[in-house]
């Protein structure tokens, strides 16, 4: 008796967590997000709002712009050099993680390491996870 109440938790906590990772794997084969959180959450979604912005555009208009441009490609075409953008970005960067109470030095930190993802940004990439700016040089 004991075995099979053994064996019968078992399988329940594997169905339970089996339900558990449905919802991930659905946003990830969506389009909204990848199975490691990115596109998702509240700094993927306010990311995309700040660079519409600066493009002049909505976040779902960028969001359509990104499936067959890169995000320079976009800024290209609304006038916005890849300087304007990345000094945009790195603005509304510093300020959300401002707001969200990080340290001077944690700041610095995440905008030394996005100024070096900027830098290694060769415009190819969608900019559209991942918290970088296109595909990486290295």
């Amino acid at each position: 008796m004991n075995k099979i109440l053994v064996l019968g938790s078992g399988v329940f906590t594997l169905a339970a967590a089996g339900l558990m990772l449905v919802p991930n794997m659905a946003q990830a084969q969506s389009g909204n997000g990848n199975i490691n959180g990115n596109g998702g959450g509240y700094g993927y979604q306010q990311s995309m709002a700040s660079k519409a912005e600066v493009l002049g555009i909505t976040s779902d208009q960028l969001t359509t712009e990104l499936e067959s441009k890169t995000l320079l490609q976009v800024a290209e075409e609304k006038g916005v050099s890849a300087d304007q953008l990345h000094a945009a970005m790195q603005t509304a960067a510093q300020e959300r993680w401002e707001a969200r109470g990080f340290s001077q030095e944690e700041i610095a930190s995440r905008l030394k390491d996005m100024t070096e993802r900027q830098a290694d940004c060769d415009g190819t990439g969608t900019g559209n996870g991942g918290g970088q700016h296109g595909r990486m040089n290295r």
